[in-house]
């Protein structure tokens, strides 16, 4: 997932905040806090065919 907006946020294992940018990818477990903040965009999986 990919950051639309700016956004800081503590990655697992850091003890101060990183500033992620537009385009930035976000790691797993800030993910919920980004979509939270208006910061990402859900993923938008392609159509599977069957």
């Amino acid at each position: 997932m990919k950051a639309t907006k700016e956004f800081k946020g503590v990655k697992a294992g850091d003890i101060y905040p990183t500033e992620f940018k537009p385009g930035d990818e976000i790691p797993p477990e800030l993910e919920a806090a980004a979509l939270e903040l208006g910061a990402a965009e859900h993923k938008k999986e392609p159509a599977k065919k069957t």
